[in-house]
């Protein structure tokens, strides 16, 4: 971020990585925390975007959670 010299173009870098981010999130949810056959899903999620079994599990939970539902709705 040292390049972006003015504050406009760090803001628009920072909006860009929060879109991303938050696309990144949405995809891991659509395609891989919702799959109804689970079988070998956190093994192929650990390997391809280097996260630990632990955060991945914890991942999965929470979106599975009816409670995260009703707050996805809402908006």
């Amino acid at each position: 971020m040292k390049e972006a010299s003015d504050s406009r173009t760090k803001k628009k870098i920072l909006l860009t990585v929060g879109e991303r981010w938050r696309q990144f999130k949405s995809d891991l949810t659509r395609k891989w925390a919702l799959v109804i056959d689970k079988d070998g899903v956190d093994d192929i999620v650990c390997e391809k975007y280097g996260i630990s079994k632990e955060k991945c599990a914890q991942f999965c939970q929470t979106r599975r959670d009816p409670s995260w539902e009703v707050c996805t709705l809402s908006f």
